[in-house]
């Protein structure tokens, strides 16, 4: 079976995948977002430390980038799974917003930003969960105010991906929380209705971080998904 390669999304650690990796029945590598405010200029970091014929998952903004990577270099790719994920660029007022955010954060420091990102990403159901909280709010401040302002930059100004989902000739998985505000299921499915061989799976009251709320769910589908790549294209858990 190939290796599967995760690549984790805006503010996030591997730490991100370790509920996942516990469900998992195979081992995960995880590569870290590189540093620097260029959509293009990552995607071409990351492109040479992905082994050819890879199952590459990316959740939020590594779905973007693992999008990317599948359009550029379909050699990498042997199947593409995205958790919360969207093809389509910012519009004008949310790349301007991701600004305001950053700057926003280096005022009120990292601690702040990680209870607006909680509140913002998980479900309304596990807003609460103190574990998940602290999850985030570590993982935010390990990456710190300049990585968060550079990658903040890089997906304010990353490409349209829509018209190149055809070019996209791997089976396709999509993940998205029926609860998820960041990257609505809607969003998924236009992701899995523009590739040749796509599907979209919409998990009942999760957030945009089904991986930390909905490990084993996730786990099963990745599980079916690379055994019986037939399912259904779009389903709802």
């Amino acid at each position: 079976m190939a290796e599967l390669v995760c690549l984790p999304g805006l503010l996030c650690e591997a730490e991100v995948f370790a509920p996942l990796q516990a469900a998992l029945d195979r081992p995960a590598r995880v590569i870290a977002l590189p540093r620097g405010d260029d959509f293009d200029t990552m995607v071409d970091s990351l492109a040479p430390q992905i082994p050819e014929g890879t199952t590459l998952l990316g959740m939020s903004m590594g779905s973007y980038l693992a999008l990317a990577i599948a359009r550029r270099h379909p050699g990498k790719v042997g199947a593409l799974i995205l958790v919360g994920t969207n093809a389509a660029a910012d519009t004008p007022d949310a790349a301007a917003q991701r600004g305001k955010v950053a700057r926003w954060a280096a005022r009120e420091g990292m601690e702040a930003l990680a209870t607006i990102i909680a509140d913002t990403m998980l479900s309304p159901a596990r807003r609460d969960d103190a574990t998940l909280r602290d999850t985030i709010r570590r993982m935010a401040v390990a990456q710190g105010i300049e990585r968060f302002t550079d990658h903040q930059t890089a997906l304010a100004a990353r490409p349209d991906q829509s018209d190149g989902l055809d070019a996209i000739a791997c089976p396709v998985l999509v993940i998205t929380g029926s609860a998820d505000t960041v990257t609505p299921p809607a969003a998924g499915r236009a992701v899995a209705d523009g590739v040749a061989d796509g599907r979209a799976v919409e998990l009942d009251g999760v957030g945009h971080m089904a991986v930390l709320e909905a490990p084993e769910a996730v786990a099963a589908l990745i599980h079916d998904f690379q055994t019986m790549p037939a399912r259904p294209k779009d389903t709802t858990q």
